[in-house]
C-alpha cells in the first residue's frame, strides 16, 4: 500500500479502526527488539537479519541500532524492486524507532543471558514468539512496516506465502552473516535454524488470527 493510498484509507477510519491500528503499530515498534535481543541473549542463535545486524556490530565496533539502519537502507531498494514502484521511504523511520529500543533493550536485558541450554531454549522461543507477533501486527496495521517485514508485505502482494517469503529471507541473511563472523561471534548456531524455518510459521499463524480478530471487531476486511 502507496503513502497516499494509506492516507485516503485512514480518512475512512472509525475511532476503533484507529485505535486498533495505532495500537497494533506501537505494540510492534517497542516488541519487536525486545524478541530479537531476548533471542541474542540466548546465545543459541538469532534469526538470519538479526544476526546480521548484530554481527555487523560487532565487526565495525558500532551500535546496533546503526547496522540496522544502514542494512534497512539496502532493504527498501529491494522491496522497490520487487514492487516495480518507487521505496517506501515512510518504512524507513520505523527503523529509526526501532534501532534505538534495541539499544535500549540491550542494556535492559544485559544481564538476562542463557547460562545452560534450558535457559538459553526458553529465552530463544520467548524472544521468537515476541518478535513473530511483533511482525503480524505490522502486517495487519495499516500504517507504515519497517523495510524488512515491508519486503514480506512485498512478497506477499506477488503471491509469496509469508512463511516462504520469511525464511528464504532469514536463510540469505545468515549466509551474509557467517561471511562477516557471527559464527565467531554466536549470533549464528542451532537457534537461528530453529529461527529460520519457525518464526515464518508463526507469523502465519499470528497474522491469520490477528486479521480475524481486527475484521470481527470492526466489520472491515484486512487489506
Amino acid at each position: 500500500m502507496s503513502l497516499k493510498e494509506m492516507f485516503l484509507e485512514c480518512k475512512k477510519f472509525t475511532p476503533l479502526q484507529w485505535f486498533e491500528n495505532l495500537f497494533l503499530y506501537i505494540f510492534a515498534l517497542v516488541t519487536m527488539p525486545l524478541g530479537v535481543v531476548l533471542t541474542i541473549n540466548s546465545h543459541l542463535g538469532a534469526s538470519g537479519y538479526d544476526a546480521l545486524n548484530y554481527a555487523l556490530s560487532d565487526k565495525l565496533g558500532i551500535n546496533t541500532s546503526i547496522a540496522i539502519y544502514a542494512t534497512s537502507i539496502i532493504v527498501l531498494i529491494i522491496a522497490a524492486i520487487v514492487r516495480k514502484s518507487y521505496p517506501h521511504i515512510e518504512t524507513f523511520v520505523s527503523s529509526f524507532v526501532i534501532g534505538f529500543f534495541t539499544d535500549i533493550w540491550k542494556k535492559v536485558f544485559a544481564n538476562v543471558q542463557g547460562t545452560n541450554f534450558f535457559n538459553s531454549l526458553v529465552l530463544l522461543c520467548i524472544g521468537m514468539v515476541i518478535a513473530a507477533l511483533a511482525v503480524a501486527c505490522y502486517m495487519v496495521a495499516i500504517f507504515p512496516t519497517n523495510p524488512t517485514d515491508d519486503l514480506l508485505s512485498a512478497l506477499k502482494e506477488r503471491g509469496v506465502r509469508i512463511r516462504v517469503a520469511k525464511i528464504s529471507w532469514d536463510a540469505l541473511c545468515v549466509v551474509l552473516a557467517i561471511a562477516v563472523g557471527a559464527i565467531k561471534g554466536g549470533q549464528v548456531g542451532v537457534g537461528t535454524i530453529i529461527c529460520t524455518f519457525a518464526i515464518g510459521m508463526i507469523v502465519d499463524w499470528f497474522y491469520i488470527k490477528i486479521k480475524k480478530i481486527v475484521e470481527k471487531t470492526t466489520g472491515k476486511p484486512v487489506r
